[in-house]
């Protein structure tokens, strides 16, 4: 199970991915939840507990979108539903013209007419609670919640400056009883061409992992400054899911990645990655990549293993 630092740089992750896309930019609780605990193979709780920690820390903003039904009994608590944004102004601006655009359909298929969204706010936004649990509701909240967060982060751009927030993040880890060194942010990994290592990858002799270079297991070296403090398996996920098909190729290359299962991690995520193209409609313009990138994994693998296109490398 990862750390809870690792949960909680790859919940970011995905919130920030979500807010991104093109459409369906605003992820939910009662739906993001459910992803996250799939993923995480962590309960709705632990979810929501990692969730408040981000933004307490000033990563995230939560909105509070539908408000909870105070009928239902204790053992099925209602927690409403919320909106998650990752606390950035470019990425805010973008969801509030994103929101407002929203917030015009819904008006006007619930009123069969058309105002701007400031008129739409001003009108629903003093009886909201008239609106609790609809799309109209959700947008509203949205879009008022958006604008102030707008000022927020041109009033007090310090507080969401990214070494105050990994710090804060830090804290409140550390205060959680998890020992963790200060959390930084995963940068671009700096990946150099191999040096002269392309040989050893041709050779038919069976090996239980593939060499890499001196330089390439220097502890100076990123990868190896970010292995030690998160997983493989993690680090090579936040990429393919920031669609960086290319980096893990030249990890694979330059045997930064050559652990058996960590290649088997890549080969497999690769494979469901690409029959999901249409739930995720950009993994589309990768497939090239994918399918050239689950050939070399597949290819390293053999090797570990001992086989080649000879057969068993035992029988040579």
């Amino acid at each position: 199970m990862a750390t809870p630092l690792e949960t909680a740089l790859e919940i970011l992750e995905e919130i920030k991915k979500i807010n991104l896309q093109e459409d369906d930019r605003i992820p939910y609780s009662d739906m993001f939840l459910k992803d996250m605990m799939s993923i995480m193979s962590r309960d709705a709780m632990q979810i929501r507990e990692v969730l408040e920690m981000l933004r307490e820390s000033k990563y995230i903003f939560i909105i509070k979108v539908v408000t909870p039904d105070p009928h239902k009994d204790s053992r099925n608590q209602d927690m409403g539903v919320d909106a998650y944004i990752y606390a950035d102004s470019k990425i805010v601006n973008d969801l509030k013209v994103f929101a407002e655009k929203k917030l015009e359909k819904a008006y006007e298929a619930t009123y069969y007419k058309r105002k701007s969204p400031f008129q739409i706010t001003r009108e629903l936004f003093p009886k909201i609670k008239e609106h609790n649990n609809t799309v109209l509701g959700r947008y509203v909240n949205v879009a008022v919640m958006l604008e102030e967060y707008q000022r927020v982060l041109t009033a007090n751009p310090n507080d969401y400056e990214e070494n105050r927030k990994r710090n804060n993040l830090s804290s409140l880890l550390e205060n959680s009883g998890t020992p963790t060194v200060i959390a930084r942010d995963i940068p671009e990994f700096e990946i150099g061409p191999s040096s002269g290592g392309s040989a050893k990858y041709g050779t038919k002799r069976a090996v239980d992992k593939i060499e890499a270079d001196d330089a390439l297991i220097n502890p100076k070296n990123p990868w190896s400054r970010l292995t030690s403090k998160f997983s493989a398996e993690f680090l090579i996920r936040i990429h393919l899911r920031k669609y960086e098909f290319d980096t893990v190729r030249k990890l694979v290359q330059t045997g930064k990645i050559s652990e058996y299962e960590d290649l088997k991690f890549v080969r497999d995520t690769l494979q469901e990655m690409e029959g999901r193209t249409h739930l995720d409609p950009l993994l589309s313009n990768f497939m090239t990549e994918m399918v050239d990138l689950r050939r070399l994994t597949q290819k390293k693998m053999n090797l570990l293993k001992g086989i080649t296109n000879s057969g068993s490398i035992g029988s040579l």
